[in-house]
């Protein structure tokens, strides 16, 4: 568990463990004390200047001792690992708000050597609802982070996001609300909309009232007005913009609870299950030609599944359940 810490610390886990990882912390009394243990220490701790961290390493050169629940735990560091407890001090503004506050703050220097503030709203297995500043409301996505500047709201309205949000701004014709996600940039004055934007994919737009001003950071050229009923989705290299109707009913379903299917494959059905719920579902072949109508509304996965069951009485559906967040369907090929 200790291996699994160090590499949590240092954002070595792949997103799906560290999904896991976090559950488990919330889960988990006993372990969640213990982590909070050695981000105390962590944090207390003095060292030299951090070029690198190699979880594997630190952890072979710390020396741990293992005291009962609630009781400090002694960490006798080699003086060539301190590389660790700085790499920890420096990602404990970004851990610790998980237990102690939905936004963390961090002063730095800017390139002007003026001091700024950031303050960082991150979600872990979870969705999360808070206001900004200027009033407008945001849903984050589980796994997600928005950060912004001081001032935000009276000297400007920037942020980055990375991951999934939707947002309700707050209109403001001298102050453009604008979003930094990945290759992309999305400009409004106020507006309802989600943004997509998760390391490694496309990014997603999608418009529920008013406009969109979104564009590459990446090719000058790509960009567009996206208006209310409309989607647009930017390339992972930030070189290709298509816009369209929005057409997909359950691109909200992660906040809204909602989910609609209309003869929809089961390919595109478990695809929509996995955003919603977070979770990894595996199934047999003979399922991908089975085609499910039917309308979830604030249900469990569990009960989703249940609800499949019935609407889909000749694939025999049955659901196993691997690990907490991976899942297994089997069963048999629906008549055409």
């Amino acid at each position: 568990m200790e291996k699994l810490m160090a590499e949590y610390l240092a954002n070595e886990l792949s997103e799906k463990k560290r999904s896991a990882f976090e559950l488990q912390l919330i889960e988990d009394e006993q372990l969640r004390n213990e982590f909070e243990d050695y981000l105390n220490l962590w944090h207390e701790s003095d060292g030299a200047n951090l070029q690198s961290f190699d979880a594997d390493e630190a952890w072979a050169g710390m020396s741990i001792q293992k005291t009962p629940l609630n009781k400090t735990a002694r960490i006798a560091p080699k003086p060539s690992y301190t590389l660790l407890k700085i790499a920890a001090t420096l990602l404990i503004l970004l851990v610790a708000g998980y237990f102690l506050s939905d936004t963390v703050k961090e002063t730095f220097s800017s390139s002007d050597n003026s001091i700024k503030t950031l303050s960082e709203i991150s979600t872990g297995a979870e969705m999360k609802e808070f206001e900004l500043p200027d009033g407008s409301l945001i849903k984050l996505n589980a796994n997600s982070t928005l950060t912004y500047e001081q001032g935000f709201g009276d000297a400007h309205r920037n942020l980055t996001l990375v991951g999934g949000a939707n947002f309700d701004v707050t209109r403001n014709e001298d102050l453009p609300f604008i979003i930094s996600a990945e290759k992309s940039e999305v400009e409004v004055l106020g507006t309802s909309f989600d943004v997509n934007a998760y390391p490694g994919k496309n990014i997603l737009l999608n418009v529920t009232e008013g406009q969109v001003r979104f564009s590459s950071n990446a090719v000058s050229d790509q960009n567009g007005l996206v208006k209310a009923g409309e989607r647009a989705q930017l390339s992972q290299d930030g070189t290709t913009l298509e816009q369209s109707k929005m057409t997909d009913n359950n691109y909200a379903a992660w906040w809204t609870r909602k989910l609609v299917f209309e003869a929809t494959s089961f390919e595109e059905v478990v695809e929509v299950l996995e955003n919603t719920y977070w979770i990894d579902i595996e199934f047999s072949e003979a399922l991908k030609g089975c085609a499910l109508t039917s309308t979830f509304e604030n249900l469990s996965i569990d009960q989703a599944f249940e609800v499949m069951k019935a609407t889909l009485p000749q694939s025999q559906l049955i659901v196993l359940r691997t690990k907490e967040n991976q899942i297994k369907l089997e069963g048999k090929a629906c008549a055409n």
